[in-house]
């Protein structure tokens, strides 16, 4: 058995080889009070969800991770924190896939230049939280990045296709947190 990966941000990591959703796994974790910086990651997810709780399967070689974090800004923000998710998550994948365009599409996808001039769907990113008006008691960051797995949908790509090469999941997972726990201290 390996050790677990030194991850920025990341007090608690809990690997798993197969969930229904990290998302879920991780909201039921902060309900039952863990810690700030748990990060729940899965090899494949079997009811993986996004935005208006769209549902998909997530095969190896995707990244699917949900970082609780147990924020002290004011509810009001989430929009804007979302969007900076997205900002970090755009600057990781710039990293794990370099010479490689990416952009955010608000409200939580980040896509991909591909050689064909189009923009494909890479990363999605969904944040849930709980709290009520004055303050938060927990944030969910999900992330799935399509990386060397085929990417579940027709307008989306992967890491591995963008750069015909295989790229990992660490190399992708370190940047990915470092920039998210960046983003996380200036917002």
């Amino acid at each position: 058995m390996s050790a677990a990966p030194k991850l920025a941000g990341v007090r608690r990591l809990l690997r798993l080889s197969e969930t229904g959703s990290t998302q879920a796994d991780a909201r039921r974790l902060a309900a039952a009070g863990a810690p700030d910086g748990t990060l729940v990651w899965a090899r494949r997810q079997s009811a993986g969800r996004g935005r208006m709780g769209r549902r998909w399967r997530s095969s190896p070689g995707g990244l699917y991770v949900s970082w609780l974090i147990r924020p002290r800004f004011a509810p009001a923000r989430l929009g804007a924190f979302s969007l900076a998710c997205g900002r970090a998550a755009a600057a990781a994948l710039r990293e794990a896939a370099p010479g490689v365009a990416f952009a955010v599409k608000p409200p939580n996808d980040v896509l991909a230049l591909c050689a064909d001039g189009r923009r494909r769907k890479v990363c999605g990113i969904l944040c849930e939280a709980a709290g009520d008006s004055s303050r938060l008691h927990w944030l969910v960051v999900g992330v799935g990045v399509n990386v060397d797995n085929a990417p579940p949908l027709k307008r989306a790509t992967g890491l591995k296709a963008l750069t015909g090469r295989r790229v990992g999941l660490l190399p992708v997972l370190r940047p990915l947190m470092r920039e998210l726990s960046r983003a996380r201290r200036t917002f």
